[in-house]
C-alpha cells in the first residue's frame, strides 16, 4: 500500500523515487514500472549517491 502512496506522491509533488526495485513483466507490479507509467523518474540508491556525489569519509585520526 506505501508503495502506490510513495509513487503517487512523487508525481504529484515532483519528485525522484529511489529504491532497489527493478521493471518487470511478471504478475506483482514494481515501482519502476508505475513509474514508467506515470513519467516519474526512479533511480537506484547507487545512482542517487552518484548523482549526489556523496562520500563516505573513514575516521581515521583526528589532530594527530
Amino acid at each position: 500500500v506505501a508503495d502506490y502512496y510513495l509513487v503517487s506522491h512523487a508525481h504529484a509533488h515532483g519528485h525522484v523515487v529511489v529504491t532497489h526495485e527493478v521493471h518487470s513483466a511478471g504478475k506483482k507490479v514494481k515501482i519502476p514500472t508505475v513509474c514508467i507509467g506515470l513519467g516519474v523518474k526512479c533511480v537506484t540508491p547507487f545512482e542517487m549517491l552518484r548523482s549526489e556525489r556523496a562520500r563516505f569519509v573513514l575516521g581515521g585520526s583526528r589532530g594527530r
